[in-house]
């Protein structure tokens, strides 16, 4: 089911252009905390470095999805914000997909939907635990080991 929703994702993000990792983002920067979502944050909840989050973003701003607002109070700060109008063509995709979750939906009795819930938020738990340790660890991984910097040599000529 995982697969199949990635290319889910992926041919609906393909209709206008983008691609899965960029609808995601734009997905968590319509959900991320209001009016404060900056590309650190972005890179903090999906796990990619802030290089590929800037690219990301730069593509969403030339495609005019997301534009960039600077915090009036830190000119330093820059904040994401998603562009309504653009996500238009997106809408009746995903409306139609929620659509037929629902009719699925429907077909069950309380007592199954609370039990479905039940396991669909414990495994979701278990998601957001052990995406955050596997980026935990890639990022030490990759982060340069501290140690004692070595003398630089010097170019003595003859």
């Amino acid at each position: 089911m995982s697969t199949q929703t990635v290319f889910l994702h992926q041919a609906i993000a393909q209709s206008v252009g983008l691609n899965a990792t960029d609808t995601k983002c734009i997905d968590l920067i319509l959900r991320g905390p209001n009016d404060s979502v900056t590309a650190g944050w972005l890179s903090d909840m999906t796990g990619l470095t802030t290089g590929a989050i800037t690219h990301i973003l730069d593509r969403l701003e030339k495609r005019q999805f997301i534009e960039r607002v600077r915090d009036t109070r830190d000119r330093r700060k820059i904040f994401v914000r998603a562009r309504p109008e653009s996500l238009e063509p997106l809408t009746p995709k995903y409306e139609a997909v929620g659509k037929a979750y629902m009719s699925i939906i429907e077909q069950y009795e309380d007592s199954e939907l609370q039990l479905i819930c039940d396991y669909l938020g414990k495994t979701s738990e278990v998601s957001e635990r052990e995406m955050a340790k596997i980026i935990q660890a890639n990022r030490s991984r990759s982060s340069p080991a501290k140690s004692t910097p070595s003398p630089r040599r010097r170019n003595r000529g003859p």
